[in-house]
């Protein structure tokens, strides 16, 4: 890529000087393209037409392009504004340099050709193989017919024939195939929707499509994975700081997306379709735009949505524009704003552990083509509430070219999908982005309706059938109970029997479901249902603590505590048990009832439990386990109690590390059963000083259905160990026996004193519990402290990239 030196239009974090930017950008006449040379009408003549062109350039799409469309629809950048205009307005933006170089260029794959031989003999492999069976069914042809006129009626793909194909230079041709999906109509109704995919991963087995050739490390980084999670922040952050107040949204698609940008004249040959005209005629589909299908398409086009969403937030922000003064065209299609019932009661943010800008009241996020809007609706920010409403279209009205009307030469969408702006583009309390309904006024975000119904059907239908699941069934339930988890994560811990099915039946093509892989989906039957019914955002952001334990274990015994409360347990394992648990798993069970015993105490209407621990093994099981029913079944029954008891309470669940001579309570706890109750007391009370020790505390032991759990989990083991180990006293225990004599120690000792520096962060995380621990009587709120370092990718957007931070 060229080096891009940019000449600023604008002085960074001047509103006033951005703001007469956009005004001279949105009056300034923009040209339209001419009409190119191609027919783009999908019959064999048109082909036929078409094909001729090719031939007098060589057969080289490249040369054509360079001496016969340079101002056509077919030229690089032809959907955007001219690159002079864009410069001004986007010098600043660290995505504009790429950006600008695929307008000007074209968007081009990382990606090594194929050897001319190999090429060449898959291309006319392929042309004899032809399309993928779902796109060939009766009912599928007239879908995949309107896709493909489409393309070729907006001039998006260029109808040639199959002989042209043959000859043309860097030829590669991929199958079509056909999708189910859910879309929504004018009213905002869900309705049903079959998407063609261009299968750009065809001959995986071999390694050699463009898909599979693609250097996935060179493509642009993406920051839309975390949109969802960066949105739910942003409406958190608002009714934090505005409680009981209205939040609107809207939502704006980008109509036919991917096809707003033009690929290189190689990828563009590198990615034909072959497809039959209403008479039968094989006609071959040059796709000059980005295809669906194509993994760098995803993170390519976002350079660009990625603009778009940043533009719009600059503009929510800056107090100089008024939309009643310069807006987008077509503004006026933004239905009227809807405020829910004053009797329906607002939901409460509590606290979260990142912080954003107290003061920030609005904001867009964007996911590839779907961009989001939040804003604080009072009196006070009503200025801001009209800007957030249209700040979207205004920002596609900016970067992409105008519609030139009636002079457009061939027939051109507008950049705003105009039917889902109907449904969706006006502002309300309740929006769906994402596959989710968000809605602010009860600060819940749920599964909708008709997926949950659609999705459990099809679930139920898997319980009821005795027949053998194919693996596509089996791969697209796995995606939809993952798309679940994403509010619900503890429920990733009742995936692993159906993963594992779906992993046979990929080998096999068809799988008969085990019993307990039925019993599995039942739960998932409930775990749909519960999110249909919604849950709070206050579940799915990332929150500080509102209940805390402490826990460590050893081969002899396990023990934990909650340094709030000062409630402690231990627990002395039985031989049998000693020997069926690996370490990790016993730190792993210590963890889980820790986090089950402190949850009972937790009165937060959506409690979050901290875990602290000393196993690094344990800690990450506590977020997701992937442990085969089959050969780790004591693992897999810890998990899902773990996520039983996290779902029933309405709670999530963090996890923090701690060197092993720093958990010097729980490891006494686990280790010491050398001594009585009392002594362990005496012990802590007369010879420990540590941040963590709890002012009151009372040691217990486990209750008799715990105890009966874990010697049931025992018998899951399918192999014991050997004996091999005694029992080893703590640090702290070392030099008692049980003879009452610690009550003899009076001086208190410091058992971090000699211990390695403790870290920022485990300062920190002291701190807090201490605090938390000060305040436990009055229920104070302690001060926030960030406990465990997050990117600032998956809870907040930068802000000011295109209007730039004021120079100090």
């Amino acid at each position: 890529m060229d080096k891009y030196t940019p000449t600023h239009a604008f002085q960074a974090g001047n509103t006033k000087d951005f703001m007469r930017i956009v005004r001279q950008i949105a009056t300034t006449a923009t040209p339209t393209p001419k009409a190119a040379n191609f027919r783009f009408e999908f019959n064999k003549d048109a082909a036929t037409f078409n094909s001729n062109l090719l031939k007098d350039s060589g057969y080289d799409y490249d040369k054509h392009l360079l001496t016969h469309e340079s101002q056509s629809t077919l030229a690089m950048g032809s959907e955007l504004r001219p690159v002079e205009q864009l410069d001004q307005l986007f010098s600043r933006h660290p995505g504009y340099p790429l950006f600008r170089w695929n307008t000007i260029h074209g968007i081009d794959y990382p990606a090594d050709d194929l050897p001319e031989p190999a090429r060449i003999r898959d291309l006319f492999e392929q042309i004899e193989k032809g399309n993928h069976k779902s796109a060939l069914h009766k009912d599928a042809r007239k879908h995949v017919d309107k896709a493909m006129i489409s393309d070729i009626e907006l001039g998006y793909g260029i109808p040639i024939t199959i002989d042209c194909i043959k000859k043309l230079k860097d030829a590669e041709v991929y199958p079509i195939g056909l999708q189910h999906q859910l879309t929504i109509d004018e009213n905002g109704n869900i309705i049903p929707k079959k998407r063609i995919s261009h299968d750009l991963s065809n001959k995986r087995d071999v390694g050699r499509s463009i898909n599979q050739r693609v250097k996935e490390h060179l493509l642009p980084t993406v920051l839309y994975g975390y949109a969802l999670l960066r949105f739910l922040h942003l409406i958190h952050n608002i009714r934090w700081n505005n409680p009981n107040k209205v939040i609107l949204m809207n939502k704006i698609d980008i109509e036919k997306a991917y096809r707003r940008f033009h690929t290189t004249p190689k990828i563009a040959s590198k990615c034909i379709a072959i497809w039959q005209t209403p008479d039968d005629d094989d006609i071959g589909v040059l796709l000059t735009r980005l295809p669906f299908g194509s993994s760098p398409a995803p993170a390519h086009f976002s350079v660009g949505s990625d603009i778009t969403c940043d533009l719009a937030n600059d503009l929510i922000h800056c107090p100089e524009w008024n939309p009643s003064e310069i807006d987008s065209p077509i503004k006026t299609e933004i239905p009227n704003t809807t405020i829910l019932p004053r009797d329906i009661e607002f939901g409460n943010a509590l606290e979260a552990d990142v912080t954003l800008p107290k003061d920030q009241t609005a904001g867009t996020e964007g996911y590839i083509d779907d961009l989001a809007t939040a804003v604080l609706a009072t009196k006070s920010n009503i200025s801001q509430v009209e800007r957030a409403k249209s700040a979207v279209l205004m920002a596609l009205h900016l970067q992409f070219r105008p519609h030139g009307g009636d002079k457009e030469p061939i027939k051109r969408p507008e950049a705003a999908s105009a039917r889902k702006l109907q449904a969706e583009g006006g502002l309300t309390e309740i929006i769906t982005f994402l596959g989710w309904t968000i809605n602010t006024r009860k600060f819940t975000i749920a599964l909708p309706y008709e997926k949950a119904k659609a999705w459990s059907t099809s679930i139920q239908q898997l319980i009821d059938s005795e027949a053998k699941v194919q693996h596509q069934s089996l791969a697209t339930l796995v995606g939809r109970i993952n798309h679940v988890a994403f509010i619900i994560p503890q429920a990733r811990h009742y995936i692993n029997r159906i993963r594992k099915e779906e992993t046979k039946a990929h080998k096999h093509r068809a799988v008969r479901l085990s019993q307990e892989t039925k019993r599995d989906l039942e739960l998932w039957l409930k775990f749909i249902a519960y999110a249909r019914n919604g849950i709070s955002i206050n579940s799915v952001i990332f929150r500080i603590p509102t209940s805390v334990s402490i826990s460590d274990a050893c081969e002899t015994g396990m023990g934990g505590y909650d340094p709030v409360t000062g409630k402690m347990w231990r627990y002395e394992f039985t031989a049998e048990q000693q020997v069926s648990f690996t370490l990790n798993t016993k730190e792993f069970l210590a963890a889980q009832i820790s986090q089950q015993l402190g949850l009972m105490d937790d009165d937060s209407p959506f409690p979050c439990h901290l875990n602290i621990g000393d196993s690094s093994v344990a800690e990450a099981w506590l977020y997701k386990s992937n442990h085969d029913p089959e050969t780790s079944p004591t693992q897999n029954a810890i998990a899902r109690k773990m996520a039983e008891n996290l779902i029933a309470a309405k709670a999530c669940n963090y996890s923090q590390h701690i060197k092993g001579e720093e958990n010097v309570i729980a490891d006494s706890l686990s280790r010491d059963t050398h001594l009585s109750t009392e002594e362990l007391t005496a012990l802590f009370t007369n010879s420990l000083s540590h941040p963590l020790k709890p002012k009151h505390f009372k040691i217990s032991l486990l209750s008799n259905q715990l105890i009966s759990w874990i010697d049931s989990l025992a018998q899951l083991s399918p192999k014991k160990r050997e004996l091999l180990w005694q029992h080893t006293p703590s640090t702290i225990g070392a030099g008692t026996c049980g003879d009452n004599s610690c009550g003899k120690y009076q001086q208190k000792t410091n058992i971090l004193a000699n211990s390695p520096k403790i870290s920022e962060t485990q300062s920190l995380l002291y701190s807090w519990i201490q605090s938390k621990m000060e305040n436990s009587a009055n229920k104070k709120i302690p001060s926030k402290v960030t406990l465990r370092e997050r990117p600032p990718i998956m809870y907040q957007r930068l802000s000011s990239l295109v209007v730039g931070q004021t120079q100090d």
